[in-house]
């Protein structure tokens, strides 16, 4: 029973019946990852093979790495242990595929000490992966945390492991007994060993055969189960990594609206739509629900749960794939079944706030926010299908620029008295533009704040202009509503506005204005060092152009917004300033920084109603309101909108809700 002649015991029918139990199970592993290739390559084209070194680097810290696992440190920890015992041990199970196939073959580098530190390495992950897999129905079966979905297949690939790590544990320790091998490089197994001493050689050579056997034939059920299972991650998550998105987090693609014919198709209406990455995700899924763990919708009882989105999706990819690949021919229709309403109720795809956080949770980079704008641009532009008071918002971008449906000349109206230029009186003699945006311009409290930011560039002495009435939204809200026709229309007259008058850099105080115009308009050929005006300011103090001396005397929280914080990473400028104002005390909240929930405004759900369970602000401010105040700071106007909503809402009329931009104006010194 050493190395070279372990299957040895099989004979000349054994090895026959092993060759049959390999090609079928082979062969069923092959047969069934080559439809779901076939079925991928239905959707459509998606250049992700750029930037090569970026990749594989991505692949490294988060698959390999495991970066995100360990968000939830407990989960983090008994995943690693599974994920690198499984590894490891592969090498050892391909080796026994080898000696059942060609039996009394040898394989010398076992027998060397490379080969024993192996065996030593491989003993030690067995007995990890056993642990690991107590701790996971420990969390399963008894802890039972809320965010996980309870399956049957959770708990059969579970067992399915355990089979594999027992029976290879069992193999050696019989081999140990019977003094085939040595066991001083097999510590776990010489304890199986110690359990079996005293039985015959004829009972060890039976345990060595039934746990060898049991131990492949186990290997091909698992590898055939799961391309059916949410355990196809197995297979798919490495290469889901490698080809994540690597743009800014808060880029959404740009539609060709230039070459539109009767054949288009505006966004996603069939399953066939998806991009073959947009597929992939679908089959990387683990459904092991982080993604709806502070999810906005998910908390306040909307319909959207991320992670019951995409599995509905994926289920109507699998529903529909012996139609799609046996359809004949290169040029061959694409899916004829409409996924809203049938497989997706339209209360889904509205209800999204684009905060990322499911982006943001997600261990193995599925993108979300992609797939629920493409939605929604299909039912806006195919079909006029979309809440009715959008339709006023829309009515507004296309007239006079901004949602309110305000005239474009008042845009500057806020200016007026303060002998800010307009950069068409500026000669291009200006470093910033001031790039306002709409609540800036239009809304009262919006108006204070750039009145602030204003006072605050004046007495650094930054040079910078305003558009005035040549300003229009950037279309930020238009675009994630899905009007992409009247996004790409406000982005293209802003561009072709701020590129003739020469615009190099951009500050403006609106987190979502920051992210379309630092990461939108670079397809519109509008490039521009954006900056959000917390980020200029903090630079302004830490340069010694301004100085905060005047005390605040305020107790406040302070909400990240989304489009500042999780989706461009920017949380310590406006902790910065408020830190560094005399007199101002800042709580942070439970759910702050990258875990902050959203507000409730994003993704144009500032301009529709919230009739569907808690409202998002409420629980939010509730959220703020547990650190012990019920003020709070901002840096986004639409968080100042929301959040001041829901504390008069609840009777705190008397409660302030204030940018952080505001803050720092009052205490510039006199």
């Amino acid at each position: 029973m050493d190395h070279a002649t372990a299957s040895s015991f099989l004979g000349i029918s054994g090895v026959v019946w092993f060759w049959a139990l390999t090609v079928v199970g082979v062969g069923g592993v092959v047969f069934s990852l080559s439809r779901r290739f076939s079925l991928l390559r239905m959707g459509r084209a998606e250049d992700r093979f750029d930037r090569f070194g970026e990749r594989f680097k991505h692949v490294l810290v988060y698959a390999f790495g495991q970066k995100k696992m360990f968000d939830d440190p407990f989960a983090g920890l008994y995943h690693l242990l599974i994920f690198y015992g499984f590894l490891v041990v592969s090498i050892r199970t391909v080796t026994m595929v080898f000696e059942g196939l060609f039996a009394g073959l040898e394989l010398p580098l076992l027998d060397t000490g490379i080969g024993h530190a192996y065996l030593f390495s491989k003993d030690i992950f067995e007995a990890l992966v056993l642990l690991g897999l107590v701790f996971a129905v420990w969390r399963r079966g008894v802890q039972r945390k809320g965010r996980v979905i309870q399956s049957s297949g959770a708990w059969i690939v579970i067992g399915l492991i355990a089979i594999l790590m027992l029976t290879d544990l069992a193999s050696e320790g019989a081999r140990i007994a019977a003094g085939a091998i040595d066991g001083n490089y097999l510590p776990v197994s010489a304890l199986f060993a110690s359990l079996l001493a005293g039985f015959s050689g004829d009972v060890l050579q039976a345990v060595y055969s039934w746990t060898w056997w049991i131990h492949l034939f186990t290997l091909y059920v698992f590898a055939n189960e799961l391309p059916y299972s949410k355990h196809f991650h197995v297979y798919t998550s490495i290469f889901n990594v490698f080809f994540a998105k690597l743009d800014a987090p808060g880029k959404l693609p740009s539609m060709d609206l230039e070459n539109v014919d009767e054949n288009t198709r505006f966004g996603i209406s069939t399953i066939t739509d998806f991009t073959w990455k947009q597929m992939l995700d679908m089959y990387t899924c683990t459904e092991c629900g982080r993604c709806r763990e502070f999810c906005p919708t998910t908390l306040t009882d909307k319909p959207l749960q991320p992670v019951l989105f995409l599995k509905s999706v994926r289920n109507q990819l699998y529903k529909e794939q012996q139609e799609l690949i046996s359809s004949p021919g290169d040029g061959a229709p694409g899916s004829q079944h409409e996924l809203v309403p049938v497989v997706v109720d339209p209360e889904v795809i509205w209800a999204c706030t684009t905060c990322r956080w499911c982006e943001r949770a997600c261990p193995l980079d599925i993108s979300y926010v992609d797939k629920i704008v493409e939605m929604r641009q299909n039912l806006v532009l195919e079909k006029a299908e979309f809440p009715e008071e959008a339709q006023p918002a829309f009515r507004g971008y296309e007239v006079n620029g901004n949602p309110w449906q305000l005239p474009a000349e008042e845009r500057g109206k806020w200016a007026e008295g303060l002998d800010i230029p307009l950069a068409s009186e500026a000669g291009g003699d200006f470093e910033y533009l001031f790039f306002v945006g709409s609540p800036g311009s239009y809304d009262d409290h919006g108006k204070k704040v750039s009145r602030a930011l204003a006072k605050i560039l004046k007495a650094a002495g930054v040079k910078f202009a305003i558009l005035g009435p040549e300003e229009a939204s950037t279309g930020d809200a238009a675009r994630r509503l899905g009007n992409e026709y009247l996004f790409q229309t406000l982005a293209m007259q802003n561009v072709e506005v701020m590129n003739g008058y020469g615009v190099k850099k951009i500050v403006t105080n609106c987190p979502h204005a920051f992210n379309t115009l630092a990461h939108e308009y670079p397809d519109f050929n509008g490039n521009y060092e954006v900056v959000h005006g917390t980020q200029l300011v903090a630079d302004l103090v830490r340069q010694g152009r301004i100085e905060l001396t005047q005390a605040v005397d305020l107790d406040l929280a302070f909400h990240d917004p989304c489009y500042l914080g999780r989706t461009n990473g920017e949380y310590d400028a406006p902790r910065f300033l408020l830190n560094t104002i005399p007199g101002l005390k800042v709580r942070e909240a439970e759910l702050s920084r990258d875990r902050s929930m959203c507000c409730g405004a994003g993704g144009g759900r500032m301009w529709l109603e919230e009739d569907l369970g808690r409202r998002i602000n409420q629980l939010r401010f509730d959220q703020l309101r547990a650190t012990g105040t019920q003020e709070v700071a901002v840096a986004c106007p639409y968080c100042f909108s929301m959040l001041s909503d829901a504390q008069r809402e609840g009777g705190l009329e008397d409660a302030q809700t204030v940018d952080v931009i505001e803050l720092v104006a009052r205490a510039l010194e006199a």
